[in-house]
């Protein structure tokens, strides 16, 4: 559609990143006097800033060193690129109880002004980064860049590399998924393996030292440092930082009786997550689970940063577990629901599950106790199913009493989009980790068995949820669609207050661009627009089906769906002004190679309203 633009990266190394994709050519602080450290000293894993505010942000390194004592780190911030107009500095003293990273707080600047910082250990400069306080008031025009799911193994960073190209964002975006937890023998690790990109260490991270070394090897990548370095960057975990599928008290990938205690994994994870990332950890008598929060981008933006996976999320529910059969009583005392076949009898009180065989003209409910009381219901004859208890089903994922935020992060919602609207704020933007519109899976049953196969290597829990997709089920239990009265009840308070929002998504390795409704449809309450993965995989690049694709079946089945690209990978721009936000879908042409085009796949764009509800989804 519009730019894009080509890279050959094939002489691509960490110092022409530093040197050149960072900063106007410094690549180092020059002034910046040294520290009293006689050890040898390195700065191998970039620069960062983030979280910032009117007068602060937070900025980041970490630095290796030769032994195992405190090392003292000055710190600069200053108005241009070769540090010479210092406004602020001072020295942070790092040690192995914190992995040798060094995080400041740095206060007292600007608001809406660029900086620039550094580091320096002993006679050892660190590269320079760029950074930006929040605007406090007059903001005509708004700039992020949106990204998540950056899996090591799957690909290059290329992505990264063109937002750090960028000179004009105000703030990068992260959703999630910044590392992955899994080993060489997992998902992805036979395409690392293949790049040079095998993970380390090299198995599934657990233990404290694992997800410190994990992060450690993320910020080694150059185009990942030249991203850091070129704005601030406002961050949310997913599952991944965890391990695969994370709630409150557990997870998908865990297993206790081979990795442990839970609320271990979970500390030795956040630990090292707040060590690595340039966020600031939560007040003090917070939990550290609650890393929801807030940015004022003066009197243009609200942006909400949400926490739907650790803090309170109850346990999602699982299509394999909880849509249950449809269970026949049989019962010699009482007429059953159907009859038994001719000359049959029945044990008193034997309770089986009903079937469905669909091979002949009609479908037809089998109720010979003769032919059920053989079946296997994990090896079923061709053309025979389960009748699941969709009612029952219903009635576990409708329960008012399930939860992604939690009361005291829901009160905190409420009161900040009060507080926006009632600032006559023209939007309220909301970084989620999970998709927050409903989609439901199109009818996936006819996919061939050798797709089915390759999604089973994935997940053994694919080949029940492809057969059960005939009945109209959600298309992930593990986003806002596996807990739709807190849906509900978010989608309330965002019309109670006539906020425009928007609502931006990692997590699916997808595209969207989707219209948030009320339960009926009739009423838009949010857009979302969903950034795809830096280097995941999607649905699209699993499920091959031939004549369609699985984003032309999403969308005939889903009405609120007004874009989606379930095949390419890449970042989304977001761009407000006082009359639009605008959304434009970056296509990253290759993960596998240095060699790649990113291309802007699609452009759309929505107004703001008065009162409940938001404009359409119109293309830009």
């Amino acid at each position: 559609m519009a730019r894009t633009s080509k890279s050959n990266q094939r002489g691509f190394n960490r110092r022409t990143a530093l040197q050149g994709a960072l900063l106007t050519g410094a690549a180092a602080c020059a002034p910046t006097r040294a520290t009293a450290f006689e050890g040898e000293a390195k700065f191998l894993h970039g620069v960062a800033s983030g979280d910032p505010g009117a007068g602060a942000v937070v900025i980041w390194t970490r630095v290796s060193v030769s032994g195992a004592g405190p090392a003292p780190v000055r710190w600069v911030v200053a108005r241009d690129p070769k540090l010479r107009r210092v406004v602020q500095d001072g020295e942070f003293t790092t040690d192995a109880s914190r992995d040798y990273t060094v995080k400041v707080d740095v206060g007292g600047l600007e608001p809406g002004k660029r900086y620039y910082y550094g580091f320096v250990c002993g006679r050892t400069k660190s590269p320079v980064g760029k950074t930006r306080t929040l605007p406090s008031k007059g903001v005509e025009k708004l700039v992020f860049a949106v990204c998540s799911c950056s899996h090591y193994g799957f690909g290059f960073f290329n992505g990264y590399r063109e937002i750090a190209k960028r000179d004009d964002l105000d703030a990068v975006l992260h959703l999630g998924d910044y590392i992955y937890e899994y080993g060489p023998k997992a998902y992805g690790g036979d395409v690392g393996v293949k790049l040079g990109r095998a993970p380390v260490p090299p198995s599934e991270i657990v233990s404290l030292s694992d997800y410190r070394a994990r992060h450690a090897q993320y910020k080694t990548d150059p185009d990942l440092q030249a991203a850091h370095a070129s704005a601030p960057w406002i961050v949310t975990w997913d599952d991944h930082e965890t391990t695969n599928d994370s709630w409150r008290h557990g997870a998908e990938n865990h297993q206790p009786a081979s990795e442990g205690d839970w609320d271990d994994r979970r500390r030795a994870a956040l630990q090292a997550y707040y060590e690595w990332m340039p966020i600031r950890e939560p007040q003090a008598g917070r939990p550290w689970e609650a890393i929801d929060r807030s940015f004022q981008f003066g009197d243009l933006a609200t942006l909400l940063m949400l926490e739907t996976r650790l803090l309170a999320r109850d346990q999602q529910l699982d299509f394999s577990k909880d849509l249950t059969p449809l269970e026949m009583a049989w019962n010699m005392d009482a007429r059953p629901p159907r009859p038994v076949g001719a000359g049959e009898t029945a044990p008193n009180q034997q309770v089986l599950p009903m079937y469905v065989d669909t091979t002949g003209p009609a479908p037809q409910v089998i109720d010979s106790w003769a032919w059920v009381s053989k079946l296997d219901p994990k090896a079923l004859p061709a053309g025979v199913t389960i009748v699941p208890d969709l009612q029952r089903f219903q009635t576990k994922l409708t329960d008012p009493q399930r939860t992604l935020l939690g009361p005291d992060q829901a009160a905190w919602i409420k009161d900040t989009l009060a507080a926006s609207a009632a600032a006559k704020t023209p939007w309220q933007l909301f970084g989620n980790q999970v998709i927050m519109a409903r989609i439901n899976a199109p009818d996936l049953s006819a996919v061939p068995e050798a797709v089915i196969a390759q999604l089973e290597k994935l997940s053994p829990r694919l080949r029940q949820f492809v057969r059960l997709t005939k009945l109209g089920l959600p298309l992930n239990l593990d986003a806002w669609d596996g807990y739709p009265a807190e849906r509900e009840r978010l989608l309330k308070m965002i019309a109670d207050v006539g906020a425009n929002a928007i609502v931006v998504t990692g997590d699916t390795h997808t595209a969207w661009a989707n219209a948030v409704t009320s339960v009926d449809g009739a009423q838009r309450l949010a857009v979302e627009f969903a950034a795809t993965s830096i280097t995941s995989p999607g649905l699209g690049n699993l499920v091959k089906l031939p004549g369609v694709s699985i984003g032309d079946m999403l969308r005939a089945k889903n009405s609120n769906i007004a874009w989606t690209d379930q095949e390419s990978r890449g970042y989304l721009i977001l761009t407000f002004t006082r009359s639009e936000a605008t959304a434009e879908f970056h296509t990253i042409s290759a993960v596998v190679s240095r060699d790649y085009q990113d291309t802007v796949a699609a452009r759309f764009k929505v107004k703001p309203v008065a009162g409940p509800g938001i404009g359409a989804i119109e293309t830009a």
